[in-house]
């Protein structure tokens, strides 16, 4: 008889969520450097490394690169009971 294994998804973090409407994208992890798009609700991105308080994304809908407040971007948190 095999025997299969089987992963929780509670194992594996969320996916990467928006908080607000929108955020600056930056050209640098600073609120006072160069915006350089915005990073809209419901838009698909990829965060690459985290600095500080500031996430280096891709927006995978427009293609900008940049720095985002880690205020605004977060990962989903899902609750597993037993």
């Amino acid at each position: 008889m095999a025997t299969s294994f089987v992963t929780s998804s509670c194992d594996d973090p969320g996916p990467w969520l928006i908080g607000t409407k929108g955020v600056t994208i930056r050209s640098k992890p600073s609120a006072k450097s160069t915006a350089v798009g915005i990073l809209y609700k419901g838009h698909r991105f990829t965060v690459h490394k985290t600095r500080g308080n500031w996430r280096y994304i891709t927006d995978r809908t427009t293609g900008v690169k940049g720095w985002v407040s880690s205020a605004y971007v977060y990962r989903d948190v899902r609750m597993c009971l037993d």
